[in-house]
């Protein structure tokens, strides 16, 4: 897959950013980063996706968290898991297929997001409710 950015929405990961309450200035993606990429399927179809989260691996592989821009609003989102690799000078996206190495990203994608999580509610001085 090819990219193009074109700014819009939440660098944080949060859902369209209406009123999220979270203070995106420590979290925020880097400068002259959007959170939603257009990305070149392999048939020439431009899809947009929003970009959930990067996760850094042990080895120094980095991936994107994304999920299509399409979808409908369920609690249920599908993502897909992007390695950052470069080539020729340019960053490229390329799709994970190694089932083993997606889970391990997700499980690490999932572990990062409680971790946000805790740290706005500690922030907040509120404890989780259920």
């Amino acid at each position: 897959m090819e990219n193009d950015e074109k700014l819009d929405g939440c660098a944080s990961g949060c859902a369209g950013c209406s009123g999220c309450g979270h203070d995106h200035a420590e979290h925020s993606m880097p400068e002259g980063a959007s959170p939603i990429i257009t990305l070149t399927d392999d048939e020439g179809k431009d899809v947009e996706f929003e970009v959930l989260d990067v996760v850094a691996l042990e080895d120094g592989k980095e991936f994107l968290i994304v999920t299509e821009v399409s979808q409908e609003d369920t609690d249920d989102v599908e993502v897909v898991i992007l390695e950052i690799k470069e080539e020729a000078g340019e960053e490229i996206y390329d799709t994970v297929v190694d089932e083993k190495l997606a889970e391990r990203v997700f499980n690490e994608f999932v572990k990062q997001q409680e971790e946000l999580s805790a740290s706005y509610e500690d922030e907040d001085g509120e404890e989780d409710e259920e």
